[in-house]
């Protein structure tokens, strides 16, 4: 068993196709939710080259799983909420011992400073660990620590990285009070995928979407979560009331999403970070809701796989 694992996780493959972009995600979840799910966590793969957008609680593993952590370039973080970067800690540790031959580059806002330099700080003790066992050469400690990339995020877009495969700008979105949440828009070729991190309806995010391929977008039921916050008030859950009260004014409602797409162009709408967590009801709207759409539409679960190809214009769902 052992021996058929490291064959498939080691392999050399001679196949690898550059020419498609697969975006994984490894989570889908509500955030601070008892699900299973992973939080926020969306991964872009080139051949064998990884792009992660955020890192919630619970999502590395679904990485790991399925990729090898090594092959990870980049991490982009929309804003520092704990759902986006619970996972960062693990993510950079493993990357780090299974092979990484250089420091992991963080990009996002000024946030990105405090959780760079804290879990830095943090498995200062750990890198000491392994380096003392291992040796330097097997886990070079120069390639532990993460380096924050930071910008100054604008409402228009602006560049934040590029190499051979794919070209990532931000702009600010509004999750006010959190001052410099963004969102970032992807370039794969003549190809265009819109990321809105955690927002509120902005025109930052809608006035880019014609012509895009796919748009991931945060979504809030308003209905339900208005309705739990009555049930918590009933119950005299006074701080259940207020924490349901309070996410309304952060976060898209899937309606205010769809009037917002009217007449757009757009291939496939996908909506991510759903809020209430998913529950039959919950879905059931959600898929009725665009039942009637022009564009394509998923309701993103954990390990859902999108596959864009520079040479189609079809978009695979697996």
């Amino acid at each position: 068993i052992f021996e058929s694992r490291f064959e498939t996780a080691f392999a050399i493959n001679e196949k690898l196709n550059f020419d498609e972009l697969e975006i994984y995600f490894c989570g889908s979840g509500s955030p601070l939710s008892f699900s299973p799910e992973g939080a926020q966590c969306i991964a872009l793969i080139v051949g064998n080259d990884i792009y992660v957008i955020d890192s919630g609680e619970n999502s590395f593993g679904k990485i790991s799983n399925n990729y090898l952590p090594q092959n990870i370039k980049a991490v982009f973080i929309t804003h520092a909420h704990s759902d986006h970067i619970a996972d960062l800690d693990e993510l950079n540790l493993r990357r780090w011992v299974t092979g990484a031959t250089q420091p992991l580059r963080v990009y996002g806002s000024s946030e990105i400073i405090n959780v760079t330099e804290g879990i830095n700080l943090a498995y200062k003790n750990d890198e000491d660990y392994r380096v003392d066992h291992h040796g330097e050469e097997f886990v070079p400690p120069k390639n532990r620590p993460m380096t924050a990339i930071v910008h100054s995020p604008t409402d228009e877009p602006q560049l934040i990285f590029e190499d051979e495969n794919i070209k990532v700008e931000s702009f600010l979105v509004d999750h006010f009070p959190v001052k410099q949440a963004i969102g970032f828009r992807i370039f794969f070729g003549e190809k265009v995928i819109i990321i809105s991190g955690d927002t509120e309806i902005t025109d930052n995010v809608f006035s880019l979407v014609d012509g895009a391929d796919v748009l991931i977008h945060d979504g809030m039921i308003k209905e339900h979560v208005s309705f739990l916050a009555d049930v918590a008030k009933e119950n005299n859950v006074s701080r259940m009331e207020i924490a349901f009260t309070d996410i309304l004014d952060y976060h898209a409602d899937v309606i205010d999403i769809k009037k917002n797409l009217e007449n757009k162009d757009l291939d496939l709408l996908i909506i991510n970070h759903l809020v209430p967590p998913k529950n039959l009801l919950g879905v059931r709207y959600v898929e009725d809701l665009f039942s009637d759409v022009n564009y394509g539409f998923l309701l993103a679960r954990d390990n859902d796989k999108i596959i864009i190809s520079k040479d189609s214009d079809e978009v695979i769902i697996n």
